[in-house]
């Protein structure tokens, strides 16, 4: 021990220890806190007329704590203004005391990094003595420097270390695509680099722990009664989600073990840790270590740095050795938790909003419209025909003109049945002399024919003045012509009976839908409805259906229902050909209903379809 004399509150100077027993117990010292206690005393040796000294080193925390004092025991308050003068400024300190002392604060700095601080109490305020101590100070901080460098590498030598085993087990996980040989290869490397005489492996399987693997053994009997107290230990630690350990490091510990204390007397193994492993916030796994000497400090530090790394990489390991149905219900289960815990307020809030917008849509009822596309054609049509065969003359008319009833349309070529008709003008004459001659011979037989030529040549010619009479194409209403244009046709010849024009009034319009089949079951005679037409996009014109054809064409690979509908009132803006979209309106139905309809009746379709 060092014997020390304190006066009046430890400010007078104390009976100095023998010098060589401060450096005897510097060199002996075996750990930082016995190489501090040694090392101020030794310091305060060596500057004469030293009262007291204190030392403040960098706690874990950042904030500077007491290592050592001089003499021990003292109340050293008052050097408490020079240890912060000093570790403000990073300056020496010197202040004067109230008994006339000097009170030198040294600032302890390593790599430009403060450490901590010693303050002397030195008796004389002498420049000589004053100098003489802060060179002994100067000199001394190096052993306290050395020692922070010392704890510097061995703390990075420790990190290193650790890194290296993080590294190497998660290089092994990540090279074997197999899961089973990932942790198998896991816990063998864990076994070696811990010294552990056996490391098992526990997986989450319906909220239960089963064990997995088992370090150097290819195989396991999972029914054996060391198997099952092993997984008890593991589902003890999964059921806390915190690390067991046997025995307890701490005696206070509140955690049970008394499953890890049974599978200890029964396996035989003197020290135990089951260490929990977590990926996205949940338990998914437990490691059990087993070996004959008690898991050290630096030991847990790599288990649960291991643990924070292999724990996410675990569990993508696990996900692709799992089916379609697994993957289903554990995306099911993890966006119902997050909808349910108490985390994540905004997810909750946002799917209150939607589920709040869902049961409204499904209570609040509006019209059912069933759209489809619509094109507008005239009330009645009439067709202008080419009333036998022959060639075309003239074409004044074209799709788009109105037009009056009986107003000519096209002219047809007519030089052939003028030629014609001269033939059987000429032929009938003759036909009458002929006549006339077999009278006044009284000869009953030439009479009798000549009488049937003359029947022929006349009816032949009347046939002629007919065609004759249809060479103009007329117009056969008042209205607008929709189809129909020989402008660009002119001496081209046309067959009897061909639609050379379609007339259509222009102010009885009717509507034509294409209603998919899928729809078509909703519409019915009478039902109200209105069209919206996309050369008219700001005004809707209303109509009531008034014919459902009950034949089907198709129309890019859909199946389409013709259905006639009336216009309301007169629609002078119309013009025949224009389309749009027509909405009919079939019933009320719920929001909800309207936009999801087709997904149930597809599925029932479908259900029929593949139903033996």
């Amino acid at each position: 021990m060092v014997a020390t004399e304190v006066r009046d509150e430890g400010r007078e100077s104390a009976l100095q220890q023998p010098v060589y027993d401060a450096w005897e117990a510097l060199a002996q010292a075996s750990n930082a806190q016995e190489l501090c206690r040694a090392w101020l005393p030794a310091l305060c040796s060596l500057v004469a007329g030293t009262q007291a000294g204190l030392l403040l080193l960098q706690d874990q925390d950042g904030s500077f704590v007491p290592a050592s004092l001089w003499p021990e025991g003292a109340d050293l308050g008052y050097l408490r203004a020079a240890a912060e003068e000093a570790l403000d400024t990073r300056l020496g300190v010197m202040r004067k005391g109230d008994t006339g002392s000097t009170q030198f604060g040294y600032p302890l700095v390593s790599d430009s990094q403060l450490i901590g601080v010693v303050v002397l109490d030195l008796s004389s305020s002498g420049s000589v003595e004053i100098h003489h101590a802060v060179r002994s100070v100067h000199w001394g901080v190096g052993w306290l420097i050395n020692l922070v460098a010392q704890r510097t590498l061995h703390d990075q030598a420790q990190k290193l270390e650790r890194s290296g085993v993080l590294f190497d087990l998660a290089l092994a996980v990540l090279t074997e695509k197999d899961f089973h040989k990932a942790v198998h290869s896991v816990a063998n490397q864990l076994a070696l680099r811990l010294q552990c005489h056996q490391v098992m492996l526990g997986l989450e399987k319906g909220k239960s722990v089963h064990v997995e693997v088992v370090s150097h053994s290819a195989w396991f009997d999972d029914k054996t009664n060391l198997i099952k107290l092993a997984a008890g230990a593991m589902n003890e630690a999964f059921d806390q989600r915190s690390r067991l350990m046997e025995p307890q490091p701490d005696q206070g510990s509140q955690s049970y073990t008394n499953a890890l204390r049974q599978y200890a007397a029964e396996s035989g193994s003197k020290s135990l840790c089951a260490l929990p492993f977590e990926s996205g916030g949940l338990v998914v796994g437990v490691w059990l270590l087993e070996r004959d000497v008690p898991f050290t400090g630096d030991d847990l530090k790599v288990l649960d740095a291991l643990m924070v790394i292999l724990g996410p990489i675990l569990e993508l390991k696990m996900r692709e050795r799992e089916g379609l149905g697994s993957h289903a219900v554990r995306s099911f289960s993890e966006g119902f938790r997050k909808v349910t815990d108490s985390s994540r307020p905004g997810l909750k809030l946002m799917v209150g909003v939607v589920a709040g917008l869902v049961l409204m849509c499904s209570l609040i009822e509006i019209d059912h419209r069933v759209a489809a596309q619509a094109v507008v054609e005239g009330a009645t049509q009439r067709v202008a025909v080419a009333p036998f065969q022959g060639y075309i003359q003239k074409a004044p008319a074209r799709a788009g003109d109105e037009v009056r009833s009986g107003q000519v349309l096209a002219v047809l070529e007519d030089r052939d049945l003028q030629l014609e008709k001269v033939r059987w003008e000429a032929d009938l004459e003759v036909a009458l002399r002929k006549t006339q001659e077999a009278m006044a011979k009284a000869d009953r037989v030439e009479f009798r024919l000549m009488s049937a030529q003359v029947d022929q040549a006349r009816a032949q010619l009347d046939l002629v003045l007919e065609k004759l009479s249809r060479v103009n194409i007329l117009a056969p209403m008042d209205g607008i012509v929709v189809r129909g244009d020989l402008s660009q046709q002119l001496g081209s010849p046309v067959e009897q009976g061909k639609v050379l024009f379609e007339v259509a009034p222009l102010k009885a319009w009717r509507v034509i839908l294409k209603v998919d089949e899928r729809d078509i079951g909703y519409i019915r005679e009478g039902q109200l409805g209105q069209l919206v037409l996309a050369s008219l996009p700001g005004q809707s014109f209303d109509f009531a259906v008034k014919k459902i054809t009950p034949v089907a064409t198709a129309e890019d690979g859909l199946n389409f229902f013709r259905v006639e509908a009336q216009l309301d009132g007169q629609a002078p803006k119309l013009l025949p050909n224009m389309e749009g979209i027509a909405k009919v309106v079939t019933d009320q139905r719920s929001v909800l209903w309207i936009w999801t309809h087709r997904l149930p009746e597809w599925l029932r379709l479908l259900y029929w379809k593949l139903m033996p």
